[in-house]
């Protein structure tokens, strides 16, 4: 077998987002899946083959751009429970990707980012 790569990731998801209506177009300016339905605002998928913080970074830089944005990683790493609940604070959706058969499940959809108000005591 050999090593996946990030272009992997695409089929996969393209095919997921084509089946909620949406148009689908890969690598469009510094984003990798970016999709399109009617007058609805995009959504914008971040491809990796590992959770890291730059792929936060990521994900938070195109939130300038849309609030619908995903991370999509490959189904079965480590560390998904805290990486899912970071992405949750954030605003950023969460999505994996089962490489040996496509199958795409969401985790987290996005929402608007709203930071945590501090109480005063």
């Amino acid at each position: 077998m050999t090593k996946p790569r990030e272009t992997d990731l695409y089929p996969p998801v393209k095919t997921y987002l084509e089946g909620q209506g949406y148009e689908v177009k890969g690598e469009v300016g510094a984003v990798d899946v970016m999709a399109v339905r009617g007058d609805e605002e995009p959504v914008l998928v971040e491809l990796k083959l590992g959770f890291s913080l730059a792929l936060l970074h990521q994900g938070i830089a195109r939130q300038a751009v849309s609030d619908a944005v995903y991370l999509a990683v490959p189904h079965g790493l480590k560390g998904m429970k805290e990486n899912l609940s970071l992405c949750r604070r954030l605003g950023l959706g969460l999505m994996t990707v089962r490489l040996r058969d496509g199958f795409v499940e969401v985790l987290a959809d996005p929402v608007p980012y709203r930071p945590r108000k501090s109480i005063r005591r």
